[in-house]
């Protein structure tokens, strides 16, 4: 029998002083994977159900609404007749759908336009350190979003009543007109009714999101510029808007998404009026599909999917916005 003697140096036998025929393989560690393959199970097992919802609510809705726009359907009964593309066909020729598409991206840009940066500066002076009285401002401007879409359109109704409304019963106390106004008798002033108050009730959900982004700057850079004499501008200008850049591109899209989905201001403030002048697609496609006799669920299906390109082509457009911000974001390490 052959006696392997240490290494000097050492008082111990190591594995590397045996040669490769002596050395006792090293046992295989089966543990991990037992316990990798359990993780998996109770992932899938977590996310069975949400993956459930995701395919019953977003994925069968989509094939389905695809599959009714061949049909000249009226959601009740059997899917039939056939018609292939015809519904579509009319549609492009629709003028109120036209009309729909025009408002809701008016609204849409309106919305952003105006939400967005004044959001941001009371998201800005909501984190300065001099301010007093946080907490009541923050619950002030989060409020609206509480509320919901259908009681604030009623309250703004009343409001805005031309016969005893509060705001026309205020104007004329005070002799600025002679008698009440109605705002929702032309379709732009109706159209800025509902862009003014949809920003009224989204305003502090924004604002939460600007907070959470300023929370990226370091304030080591608000120190180092204070002592070199850099003024409250120039701070915003060259140290807070370029470092929020790439969250403020993602919030932008954020924005624009979710103001194409306007529906129930719509629908308690101007149902579409004056005449069809304030229709946003959301609201044609539920006039077509529920609002008239007989039903048109085929044409209401057709209208949804035509304005789910149109909407895709405008976000992919903005992919481009986005990956140029995901760079930025590794370059300032938020």
């Amino acid at each position: 029998m052959t006696t392997i003697a240490p290494a000097p140096g050492r008082e111990r036998v190591t594995e590397s002083d045996r040669s490769p025929a002596e050395r006792v393989p090293e046992r295989v560690d089966h543990s991990r994977e037992r316990v990798r393959g359990l993780d998996t199970v109770w992932l899938l097992v977590f996310l069975a159900p949400f993956l459930l919802l995701y395919l019953s609510f977003t994925i069968w809705p989509l094939i389905a609404t695809i599959y009714y726009s061949f049909f000249d359907w009226s959601g009740i009964g059997p899917i039939e007749p056939f018609v292939g593309t015809r519904n579509y066909s009319t549609i492009l020729a629709d003028p109120l759908f036209w009309v729909s598409v025009v408002n809701t991206l008016v609204f849409a840009l309106l919305t952003t336009a105006i939400k967005l940066p004044i959001s941001l500066v009371a998201a800005i002076l909501l984190t300065r350190k001099w301010l007093r009285g946080k907490p009541f401002f923050r619950t002030v401007f989060f409020a609206p979003l509480i509320i919901p879409v259908a009681m604030a359109g009623l309250v703004f109704t009343y409001l805005l009543n031309p016969s005893n409304g509060a705001l026309n019963a205020i104007l004329r106390d005070f002799g600025l007109v002679d008698q009440g106004f109605d705002v929702f008798a032309n379709r732009w002033s109706a159209l800025l009714v509902l862009v003014l108050v949809s920003i009224w009730q989204i305003f502090g959900q924004y604002m939460i999101y600007w907070m959470a982004a300023l929370q990226n700057v370091p304030d080591e850079l608000y120190e180092a510029a204070a002592i070199d004499g850099a003024s409250e501008w120039k701070k915003l200008t060259r140290i807070t808007l370029p470092i929020i850049r790439p969250v403020a591109v993602i919030i932008t899209l954020l924005g624009l998404v979710n103001a194409m989905h306007v529906f129930g201001l719509v629908v308690t403030l101007t149902a579409g009026g004056p005449g069809t002048s304030t229709y946003v697609v959301s609201y044609f496609i539920y006039q077509n599909a529920f609002g008239r006799v007989p039903f048109a669920y085929g044409y209401a299906s057709a209208a949804a999917l035509l304005f789910s390109v149109i909407a895709f082509v405008l976000v992919s457009a903005q992919g481009l916005a986005v990956r140029r911000a995901q760079r930025l974001r590794k370059e300032y390490g938020v």
